[in-house]
Order: C-alpha cells, then structure tokens, then sequence
C-alpha cells in the first residue's frame, strides 16, 4: 500500500480525477456542472463524472471505480453520503477529495474544507494529503459523528426542500416536536475497567471536530486517536431543549450537567437499548463497542490541516518529505535530525 505522500506526488504529477456527486444532496444538482468546471479550471482532468440522483446507487458507483485504481476520486455530498461510502476508502491507495454539499458538512467542517464549492476545489488542488482515523461502532466504520438517542427522529422527519433552503436552521425548526417527549434512558459507559452510569436523552460519539456546525470540545480533531463521547445527565424533561440550544449558542460545556469522555476504546449499554445513529440511519443497536483506526483513510486536505502522525516528525527535525507512513523514518542517507539519532 502506497503511503500519502507517494500518492500525492501521483496526484500532483498526473492531476486526474473521477468526479461522483449526489445530486439528491442539498445542492448536489445545481454544483454538478460547476464542479466540473472549475476543476478543469484548476488543471484537474476529470476523466469520469457520475451525477449519482438516487441515493442508494452511490455505494455501488464508488466501489466500481475504487476497484479500477484511481489515485483520486472527488466526492459531493453531504454526511449522509459520506457515511454511505467511507469504509470503501480503508486502506486503499486511493484519495478522497471533499465537496460539501450537504446540510451540516459536519464531516467537512473537521477537515477544514469551506462551505464554497469554488474554495473546496481549491483545496483540492492545492492541498495535501493527509491520512485520517475512523471511528468504528460493533465493527462498523463511522465518519466524524454517531449518535444514540433522538437525531434519527430529527433527520428523517426534516423535509428536503426545507433543508435545501434553510439548511441548519431546518433541523432547528423541526426539532421542536420532540424535544419535550422524549424518552429518558439509562447509559453505562465502561472504559478502562471502569463504569459509570448518566441517564440523558442523547449520546454523541465523536471521531470529528463538529456536531450541528458547532465544535464538540475545542481540542477535538479527527486525526489524533481519540474518540469523545459526549452527553447531558439530566432527568430534566427540558434537558432535550437545553441540550439543543447549547449546542446551538457554543455553550454546551459549560452545564453541570455535560459529561464528557475521551477515550480509545469504550463500551456503551443502554436500558432500553438503543440504535446507533450514523450519518442520519439507523445501523447497529446497542450494546455498542467503540474503537478506532488509526491512519484508515487518505484525504485532500487544506495545507493547514494538523496532520498528528507528522507532527512529531517536525518537532525532531524531519523535513515533510521524509515522512513515511506510522513513522519517522529517514530516506536520505547519512542524515538525521537536528540534535537526535536515528529511529
């Protein structure tokens, strides 16, 4: 398997792409054709272009032309889409690049991709590449944000042609309805031999920085072996609509009643249990084994993405390009790092 760098001189040496959209996305139709556009703008030949307009083609269309060896594949879609194909990229010698064109861009926002179609593309021009961890839930691959609790409600009850305009303010609006009623439910959650129970009405599991546009901790980052799991313990019938305003306003940390966690490994059981939420489907049900893995996917990043596994490369010594993969081993002979030895 080719390690990022040796993938981003082939991207950077020969820039191709295929170019696969979800047209049924928020505003996958109408950026099609400008992607295209601006891509070929920016010297990117795109030898393939798949519009995708029913949602459940776009696994099949992605694991055809991941099998076909392209160094490159641009994907437009929003957290849903992402979530549909991210374990077709596990330890492949293939890089995804990022379109955000969904309602949250959650994934997007925790690998510092605009919002603009136009500043997108230019990161994938101009970017590097990075490789980044996934979540997994009970073996299951998950991208930034899982949940247990009542988002599946929200998603599934938001309209599209209401998200298509009001976007965020979309889920806001239809949230309301179930803020109030509902059901409080009892959470064990064991890491590292030890246990302890909150009843809350929603759990996030964070392996991204963002949830609702807004960041889940401030050091969170999808690239440093660490997933969060957040919650409010609280038998408050309001807790829901605290929880949401929080989250909302920037200031969810700051209740008593938050609980946060940071771990490598954990499991949650939940009475009654539960299914686990991921990128707005229901997946697996609790009891719910979260771990990780490290360095899973290659991604397109902006040059200023915190790329963990390099930065202690840097603070020894080590140019960019003498990284390789899960190392700090040196390719120029006879040379070391200022002031230390070889690894």
């Amino acid at each position: 398997m080719k390690n990022k760098h040796e993938l981003e001189q082939i991207i950077r040496k020969n820039p191709q792409a295929v170019l696969i959209v979800n047209t049924h996305s928020r505003n996958g139709e109408r950026l099609f054709f400008k992607a295209l556009d601006l891509l070929q703008l920016h010297g990117i030949e795109v030898i393939a272009a798949y519009p995708v307009r029913k949602p459940e083609r776009i696994r099949s269309v992605v694991s055809e032309v991941i099998s076909q060896k392209n160094p490159l594949i641009i994907i437009g879609g929003g957290d849903g889409t992402f979530n549909t194909i991210i374990d077709l990229f596990v330890h492949q010698d293939t890089v995804l690049g990022i379109l955000p064109l969904g309602t949250a861009n959650n994934f997007a926002r925790s690998m510092g991709i605009p919002m603009s179609v136009h500043r997108a593309i230019e990161v994938i021009a101009t970017g590097k590449v990075v490789d980044i961890d996934l979540g997994m839930i009970n073996s299951q691959y998950f991208i930034n944000i899982a949940t247990i609790g009542f988002s599946h409600n929200v998603v599934s009850a938001t309209p599209r042609k209401l998200k298509r305009y009001l976007g965020m303010i979309s889920y806001l609006l239809c949230e309301t309805q179930y803020l109030i009623s509902q059901e409080l439910f009892r959470c064990i959650i064991t890491t590292d031999g030890r246990e302890e129970t909150i009843h809350t009405r929603q759990l996030i599991i964070a392996n991204g920085s963002f949830y609702g546009a807004r960041k889940i901790t401030p050091d969170a980052h999808i690239d440093n072996d660490t997933l969060i799991i957040f919650a409010m313990d609280s038998e408050s019938r309001w807790q829901g609509l605290k929880f949401w305003i929080g989250f909302f306003l920037g200031r969810h940390l700051t209740f008593p009643q938050s609980r946060i966690y940071k771990v490598k490994e954990a499991t949650i059981e939940t009475i009654p249990r539960k299914y686990v939420i991921m990128g707005g489907e229901k997946t697996t049900q609790t009891p719910a084994h979260l771990s990780i893995d490290n360095e899973a996917i290659q991604v397109i990043a902006p040059q200023f993405f915190q790329d963990h596994d390099e930065e202690g490369c840097l603070q020894a010594g080590y140019p960019n390009e003498s990284f390789q993969k899960g190392s700090c081993s040196w390719k120029v002979s006879g040379q070391q790092p200022a002031g230390g030895s070889t690894f």
